[in-house]
């Protein structure tokens, strides 16, 4: 398996940041990995765990502004690793799918999406708003980018490293995963979606709100359909 960077954004990931990691190293077991953990100022002591938890992560405290694409892109500049994973830390994504992922990479993929709503997938009290507008952005996506992959706006995704950091990323917050995913698809690259289960937080405060992002996402939207069709 190639050597692995895994990112994940935190800001006040107390909570649950220890169990992350413990099911990361876990899952990545025998293999060649970082574990970059980047940090949005949390105050409820999410960098002092990080920082005890030693071994093989490394904790980047980061610069305002904030923003958990910011922070991924941070992230993916600072990587060491030939394959970057991105993951959320609340364990919403299931480390288990780490390395089918990467393997798949090795197979020749630029880019490996978890994919939420295919056969084999399985979400657990996703709320229904937050469904409502997932699904109709990626229809969206589907039907006017012609985008045959049903779920590109999962951050939980692996990549090349050298790929991504030749994009021009200019999101700032969730939408960061689906503008990563479009880019690469229309470089030319080869990319693929796997089934992977979803499971709503059960400690912390969930950071998205679907009022603050629905506008990034058009605005995403519009500029993929520009990048898509521009001569």
């Amino acid at each position: 398996m190639p050597d692995v960077t895994v990112i994940f954004p935190t800001r006040n990931e107390s909570g649950i940041i220890r169990q992350t990691l413990e099911s990361t190293t876990r899952a990545l077991e025998g293999s060649d990995y970082e574990i970059l953990v980047m940090d949005d100022d949390s105050s409820d002591g999410t960098q002092k765990i990080v920082q005890g938890f030693g071994g093989r992560v490394r904790l980047i405290s980061r610069k305002p502004p904030y923003g958990i694409g910011l922070a991924i892109r941070e992230g993916i500049k600072a990587a060491k690793g030939e394959v970057i994973v991105v993951m959320m830390a609340d364990l919403s994504d299931d480390p288990v799918y780490i390395r089918p992922m990467v393997e798949k990479i090795a197979q020749g993929y630029d880019l490996v999406s978890g994919c939420r709503f295919m056969k084999g997938s399985k979400v657990t009290d996703y709320p229904f708003l937050k469904l409502l507008s997932n699904r109709l952005f990626n229809l969206a996506v589907m039907v006017f980018l012609m985008v045959p992959f049903r779920d590109v706006s999962n951050n939980f995704k692996a990549f090349r490293a050298d790929s991504a950091k030749a994009l021009s990323l200019g999101s700032e917050s969730f939408e960061l995963g689906a503008e990563l995913m479009l880019r690469m698809i229309f470089k030319g690259g080869k990319v693929a979606e796997i089934p992977v289960s979803w499971a709503d937080r059960k400690s912390g405060e969930a950071k998205f709100r679907l009022a603050k992002v629905a506008s990034r996402y058009a605005s995403l939207f519009l500029r993929m359909m520009k990048l898509r069709f521009q001569r």
